[in-house]
């Protein structure tokens, strides 16, 4: 795995570039160590874009990394990631402390200044079906005229 960093503004993005396994993850684990203990109130967003999933190898770990990040204010934005990537964090995030996860790295971004205000997602599920009955039950949603 190749870990590139760069300055966007007052931010830090941080790509991750190729296989995660036990080894890159070392790597990435003491990369991160340095970076918190250093610049501890840093803004940090990590573009996934070009991570690959190869394996379990190493999950546990990166994981592990990644959700200490996640308990330092600011919490570290994550962004672009696969569908692998997507639901590994949806899983082993908290209620208490759930990773923020965004499409873009623009939005990923943007969210320090102007942060977006999450719904639970079982809210969010529930809100979705009420949304798409459109009618109380039991009645027929008005015609135009």
């Amino acid at each position: 795995m190749i870990l590139r960093a760069r300055k966007d503004g007052n931010i830090t993005v941080f790509e991750l570039e190729g296989h995660l396994d036990f080894e890159t993850t070392q790597q990435f684990h003491d990369k991160c160590d340095a970076m918190m203990s250093d610049t501890p109130e840093t803004e940090v967003v990590f573009n996934m874009e070009k991570l690959k999933f190869v394996g379990s190898s190493g999950i546990n770990q990166f994981i592990t990394i990644l959700k200490r990040f996640n308990t330092r204010k600011p919490k570290p934005r994550l962004c672009k990631l696969s569908t692998e990537f997507h639901r590994m964090f949806r899983a082993y995030e908290t209620t208490r402390n759930p990773f923020e996860i965004f499409e873009t790295e623009g939005e990923a971004i943007t969210s320090f200044t102007h942060p977006v205000e999450k719904k639970p997602r079982r809210a969010a599920k529930k809100a979705a079906v009420e949304t798409d009955s459109g009618s109380e039950p039991g009645t027929e949603p008005e015609a135009d005229a």
